[in-house]
């Protein structure tokens, strides 16, 4: 069962397929280990909570703790590593990369899914700019292993209009897009990350960019040693 507290505020929307049950012949996987990269403590916090169903993570812990929890949820060891604050464009390289390092060990041997949890109305080319760099330390493949989440106030009866930045995102990401709303269901984002893995043929994302990653985008302008030009 969900955790009270959580499910008040969000609930996810199920997918085309509703509950999730693998068609014959498709690729089972016992684990299914996640990366959450988000701007915001507590909304990672919550989706991290709400997809473990208990209270692992805590909204008021340092931004720079990354500990993964796991869990048996509808079936499977599922490992959630939380990365708040993670997409900030004010981050210096060094904590990027430092903390991209530190979610591939806690991943290990690499995540199956990585989402990405922001606000559907205010994702700026900065931001944009942003989120392709610290994405593309992972991998090059790592937009086929990649889901949007929007989240917003839980006060708020309609669900805001994605913005025309955000867009390009999530169609980069295969269109894989979910929303949370109050009147949707934890079901829809487990199918939508067992869908992922089931495209990627249940492979994990293999993640043999991090150590180049410096030394690539400080040849194409994009940072110097200690920040990332956006």
């Amino acid at each position: 069962m969900p955790l009270e507290s959580e499910s008040s505020l969000y609930r996810y929307t199920e997918t085309r397929y509703g509950i999730f049950e693998p068609p014959k012949g498709s690729v089972q996987v016992s684990d299914l280990r996640i990366v959450l990269l988000g701007k915001s403590v507590s909304e990672n916090s919550q989706v991290g909570n709400f997809i473990l169903g208990r209270a692992a993570f805590d909204s008021e812990s340092p931004s720079d703790d990354v500990g993964p929890y796991s869990d048996r949820v509808r079936g499977k060891h599922v490992t959630v590593v939380n990365t708040p604050l993670l997409l900030n464009p004010d981050l210096s390289l060094r904590h990027i990369t430092q903390a991209v390092k530190e979610c591939l060990s806690l991943s290990a041997p690499g995540p199956h899914v990585i989402v990405l949890v922001l606000k559907p109305d205010e994702c700026s080319r900065e931001e944009k700019a942003c989120i392709e760099i610290l994405l593309s330390c992972f991998s090059d493949s790592v937009f086929q292993h990649t889901l949007v989440l929007t989240t917003q106030e839980p006060d708020r009866a309609e669900p805001n209009e994605v913005n025309d930045v955000l867009k390009e995102i999530i169609k980069k990401c295969s269109n894989r897009h979910n929303r949370l709303e109050r009147n949707s269901t934890p079901a829809g984002l487990i199918a939508s990350l067992q869908e992922i893995v089931q495209e990627n043929d249940g492979c994990y994302l293999n993640c043999n960019k991090c150590g180049d990653f410096t030394t690539e985008a400080t040849e194409r302008g994009e940072c110097t040693k200690d920040h990332i030009y956006l």
